[in-house]
């Protein structure tokens, strides 16, 4: 369950005047089921929306859990998860519990909004806070500790931004919906593809026209993945032109072989748009071309979770995704 799924569901139980404690992991050392940010709610019944990790810690959370959402003081649960419970991981975990009631408006606010905020968890399981996005804040999905309080840049999904709607990405869209981004698919109105719109798309553009779709998405972002999975490969390459020194993008990626990867290379050098230098090479090596993690890869729906993988490690690892794991095989050469 996303984060703010799990504000939207405490909100719910507080509305029908439920107590609920928002419990979430403030310290994760060594191995851990679930890392800093991981956040579950938690009803004085027992109910429970989200995951700390399962097993004995979250057991123990959700007891301590529990006690808060009937009106105990909020609680901070630190455990060695080796030591002290016997579980298999190997590191050790903090969880501040803090009392929904006491963050209502805040749950409020983060339940009903999709714009950025920066959400602020002091370590000892005081009342939440949020604020504005500012410079030098975490990158979504990388929390950070501060001095003594959490901080994550939550609100607005990252946008999976498709170029192309054939095999692939029919398979792909609906996957990447359900891993929490936002999809926006493009293509051009020559086959109808989108004719009828998928349901799990937040936004469709008839243009294959990269910045025509900068402007109607209001421009490229820092949590913006592009990835190129057209029917053509001139198509492919006009995007790959016009995307290659977009220095905001999180994530750049083009469907494809080797082979068609160095040809596009080789124009876009003959045409002076990447060259040797420095800043040239680095632009190129932010490409993910061929386009997914290396999982021997074959079928549409086999390169579509291909893609998703590589999308949520360099979601979780940062970008560039570390490691050169590709499809070899999977789509030689257009996504038709």
């Amino acid at each position: 369950m996303p984060r703010l799924d799990v504000f939207a569901a405490a909100l719910r139980a507080l509305d029908d005047g439920r107590g609920v404690a928002i419990a979430a992991v403030t310290g994760a050392h060594g191995s851990t089921p679930r890392h800093l940010g991981a956040r579950m709610a938690v009803a004085a019944d027992g109910e429970q929306w989200g995951t700390i990790g399962g097993g004995k810690i979250e057991q123990l959370v959700v007891a301590a859990a529990r006690e808060v959402a009937g009106g105990a003081a909020p609680r901070v649960v630190r455990q060695h998860l080796v030591r002290d419970l016997a579980m298999c991981c190997g590191g050790s975990m903090e969880v501040a519990i803090t009392p929904a009631a006491a963050s209502r408006d805040v749950i409020a606010r983060l339940a009903g909004s999709r714009s950025p905020h920066v959400l602020v968890t002091p370590l000892d399981g005081g009342p939440l806070v949020v604020r504005p996005p500012q410079v030098g804040d975490p990158r979504a999905h990388h929390p950070a500790i501060q001095g003594d309080v959490l901080v994550e840049r939550v609100g607005a999904a990252e946008r999976a931004i498709i170029f192309g709607y054939g095999h692939v990405a029919r398979q792909l869209g609906p996957l990447l919906a359900g891993l929490g981004f936002s999809v926006i698919v493009c293509d051009d109105g020559d086959t109808g593809a989108l004719a009828t719109p998928p349901a799990w798309a937040d936004g469709i553009i008839e243009s294959f026209d990269a910045r025509e779709v900068e402007r109607e998405v209001g421009g490229f972002g820092a949590d913006d993945y592009v990835l190129i999975v057209t029917r053509d490969h001139a198509i492919d390459q006009q995007l790959l032109e016009q995307l290659i020194d977009h220095d905001t993008l999180l994530y750049l990626g083009m469907i494809g072989s080797r082979g068609k990867v160095g040809r596009f290379k080789k124009r876009l050098e003959a045409k002076g748009i990447i060259d040797d230098s420095d800043l040239g090479m680095a632009r190129w090596a932010r490409l993910r071309a061929p386009i997914g993690l290396d999982i021997g890869a074959e079928t549409p729906d086999e390169i579509a979770v291909a893609i998703a993988a590589e999308l949520v490690a360099c979601r979780r690892l940062g970008a560039p995704v570390v490691g050169d794991w590709r499809p070899r095989r999977a789509a030689k050469g257009s996504d038709e």
